[in-house]
């Protein structure tokens, strides 16, 4: 079970901070409230969240699935979607708070007006900047959430009341969905606070704000106890969102996504090693292991997704770039899979999906 910690709760005043880890754009967020469960959230959908995704790559919008049940639902997950208006069913699409009401029958003319929504807002100054800084050292990842405020803000009738927090999203999960089947490519899925049980974050103003005033949330996600840890600097990043009070909820005032770091002080050498798997038939699966370190008496052990020991090869000896190493897997299925290798140079897990 993995530790989510809060190391500080706020820091401001006139800090420095770095230009790329903050964005002074204007981001929005697209919601899909979903369920590994559902039909049409396998479907039209699946169809509508991905043509989304990819109708604003490379734009500031954040297109993410928050799973309300299911066997991808989380703590966060179900919180994000309880603070959104009131739905029957799912899916539904939310453009901050705003539900799109899309339907099977509407995904065409609502994809245009939603994109054409979201180039109509692109004018629209920010009044605060976000950004964060996240680095996985092998065990844990840390996060420091930031938000600079551009503008001089009064406080409104809501309080003037802002929360900062922080969020870590699978880029592409290989998982059951209905209508997909169990190796689904799930795309940005919401998986888990760095606040606790903190899903929005924390409290950082009330009342009125001034122009470059700075605040800063840092968390942590410790992943020390499992028996097998994925990179996470490679697959996941963080969304980090300053909430504000709007009536009776939070809705995003200003957002950005980050890629996460690896630690740079970790005195692990295999950094460089990537791995691809191929399901061979009869049991057996074939890893590509590509390394810039020759390795001796090194150790390949498979997991599936849930920590469980498959199959492991000892005294291994890995050349420098292409290795082929073949693996008994019996009753193997397509999916998401963790590879780990160990050797004297040190170790590495990452993700693979097996087809």
């Amino acid at each position: 079970m993995k530790k989510l910690l809060l190391l500080a709760c706020l820091i401001t005043g006139t800090l420095s901070m770095n230009a790329q880890e903050i964005s002074t754009d204007q981001w929005y967020l697209v919601t899909k409230k979903t369920a590994d469960w559902c039909t049409f959230c396998g479907q039209w959908g699946w169809t509508f969240k991905n043509n989304i995704i990819a109708d604003q790559q490379d734009k500031p919008t954040v297109v993410w699935s928050s799973h309300f049940s299911g066997g991808l639902a989380t703590p966060t997950s179900t919180a994000i979607i309880n603070n959104m208006p009131a739905s029957g069913g799912q899916p539904v699409f939310f453009v901050n708070n705003d539900n799109w009401n899309v339907t099977g029958g509407n995904i065409s003319s609502r994809r245009d007006e939603l994109n054409q929504y979201l180039q109509d807002l692109s004018s629209f100054p920010a009044f605060a900047g976000v950004g964060s800084s996240a680095v996985f050292d092998g065990t844990k990842i840390t996060n420091t959430a930031k938000v600079r405020f551009l503008v001089d803000l009064e406080a409104d009738q809501d309080g003037g009341e802002y929360w900062l927090a922080s969020y870590l999203v699978d880029d592409q999960l290989v998982a059951f969905q209905q209508s997909q089947g169990n190796n689904a490519e799930h795309k940005n899925v919401l998986m888990h606070s760095f606040n606790g049980d903190n899903h929005f974050g924390e409290n950082i103003v009330n009342g009125s704000v001034l122009a470059d005033q700075e605040f800063f949330v840092e968390g942590e996600l410790d992943f020390s106890g499992e028996t097998n840890i994925p990179d996470y600097a490679d697959g996941y990043s963080v969304v980090t969102i300053l909430w504000a009070r709007v009536g009776d909820s939070l809705t995003p005032f200003n957002l950005n996504k980050q890629p996460i770091s690896g630690s740079t002080s970790t005195s692990n050498l295999l950094e460089n090693v990537s791995i691809a798997a191929f399901h061979l038939g009869a049991g057996q699966v074939n890893l590509n292991i590509t390394s810039d370190k020759i390795m001796s008496d090194a150790t390949v052990t498979l997991f599936d997704i849930n920590g469980r020991t498959i199959t492991t090869k000892k005294q291994l000896d890995i050349n420098e770039g292409d290795n082929q190493i073949t693996v008994e897997a019996h009753d193997l299925t397509f999916g998401t899979y963790i590879v780990n290798v160990q050797s004297e140079l040190g170790s590495k897990s990452i993700k693979v999906s097996v087809r």
